[in-house]
């Protein structure tokens, strides 16, 4: 609720402060004094007093016992005593200047060097009061620089009492000055109360059907705005579900698709991996078969080379020549055989051993077919100048043999 301020804010202000603002039949009370209603409160300062009192008092002593009989004083007695009271009073008397308000007033920098000075003056006051001092003490000191403390005790307490003592008197000044503040604005409060109420009620009131008659304009603007809002909110909702449904649809036919895609994919990968396979499959028959058949070759040239080698170590040739003779039997060696025919065969199973390892050399496929190394090497050279095209020659191996191979 919002209220018009005619000329009484200030008034207003200090008489809504009290709490007994609003209650009838209250009396108008007169201003209090201070000095009847405020009594000067102690702040327990008596302990510091007594620790100022007594600390000057010994540090007085102390400098007028130097001053006056300690090391052939001077015949003027009146001017040890001013050398003895000098440093403590001023001291106690300059301390009082940090905190003088004629000072407060000043600028910043005249502050700072007025302080700085009167800092100085303390510190030699208080310097020739405990050199002082200590030069009484020595003869009790014990010779290790002892004699210092007891001054330096006396002066640190003196400081720290004076320094409460400053303290709690301000603090007494300012609850004082605190007190007479609080006084005067209830007394004021009390003198504004009765002119003040019937204005401010007049005031309320009328602030107040103001208010009720806005609140209900206000009412009736926001149901309406409240009424566009909603079919502009519904219209929008409606939108976004149309949009949200065919973003659904969407989507849901982009997954059925990818779905599909996948399936398709996932059996053509197969299909492909079992023709694969198949194909594996047929080429390693295919290739165990050419083996198969290859070995039984090399075993049969193997074994007619052999039974030849035989006859021909054994000198057994008419033996071999019957063997020819004797009747129609598998041709499965050399045995009854021409040389020429005998060549033929051993080239014919070169030729194979060849086909199968094309880098064989002249010892190796004179051990393959279970003759010399010499003969393995007339058969090799014999089928490379038989072969046609160019001929390559190979790096000698280990055992001296030269590798040939047929270029076609």
């Amino acid at each position: 609720m919002r209220m018009r301020a005619r000329g009484y804010g200030p008034l207003l202000l200090l008489a809504t402060t009290n709490r007994d603002f609003f209650c009838e039949g209250t009396t108008v009370m007169t201003r209090p004094t201070t000095a009847t209603t405020h009594p000067q409160p102690s702040h327990g300062l008596g302990l510091w007093w007594t620790i100022l009192i007594t600390g000057c008092a010994i540090s007085v002593f102390l400098n007028m016992w130097h001053a006056l009989t300690l090391d052939k004083p001077g015949t003027e007695g009146a001017l040890g005593v001013i050398f003895a009271l000098v440093p403590v009073l001023f001291a106690a008397m300059l301390s009082h200047g940090l905190v003088s308000p004629i000072i407060t007033s000043w600028s910043t920098k005249a502050i700072l060097w007025t302080r700085m000075a009167i800092l100085s003056l303390f510190a030699v006051a208080m310097l020739t009061s405990i050199a002082s001092q200590a030069a009484v003490m020595k003869p009790y000191g014990g010779g290790y620089g002892a004699e210092w403390s007891i001054p330096l005790v006396l002066d640190a307490s003196a400081l720290l009492a004076l320094n409460f003592i400053i303290k709690g008197a301000a603090t007494a000044r300012e609850a004082v000055r605190q007190a007479d503040v609080e006084a005067e604005l209830a007394a004021l409060r009390a003198e504004l109360r009765p002119g003040v109420e019937a204005e401010v009620r007049a005031e309320l009131a009328a602030e107040h059907a103001a208010a009720q008659a806005e609140l209900e304009a206000e009412r009736v603007a926001a149901r309406a705005e409240l009424k566009t809002e909603l079919a502009n909110a519904r219209a929008a909702l409606k939108a976004e579900a149309d949009r949200t449904r065919e973003a659904e649809l969407k989507a849901a036919c982009d997954q059925t698709r990818a779905q599909e895609e996948e399936k398709f994919r996932a059996v053509r990968a197969r299909l492909e991996e079992e023709y694969a396979a198949r194909l594996k499959r047929a080429a390693e028959q295919i290739t165990q078969r050419a083996a198969s058949e290859t070995e039984a070759r090399v075993q049969q040239a193997r074994t007619e080379t052999e039974a030849r080698v035989r006859l021909e170590m054994a000198g057994d040739r008419p033996k071999a020549r019957a063997k020819t003779t004797a009747g129609p039997a598998p041709r499965t060696s050399t045995d009854g055989l021409s040389r020429q025919e005998a060549l033929e065969i051993r080239l014919q199973q070169a030729r194979a051993l060849l086909t199968e390892k094309p880098d064989i050399t002249g010892a190796e496929l004179g051990r393959a077919l279970d003759v010399s190394e010499r003969y393995g090497r007339t058969l090799l050279a014999q089928l490379a100048e038989e072969a046609q095209g160019t001929q390559e020659e190979e790096p000698l191996s280990t055992t001296g043999d030269v590798r040939l191979r047929a270029v076609t």
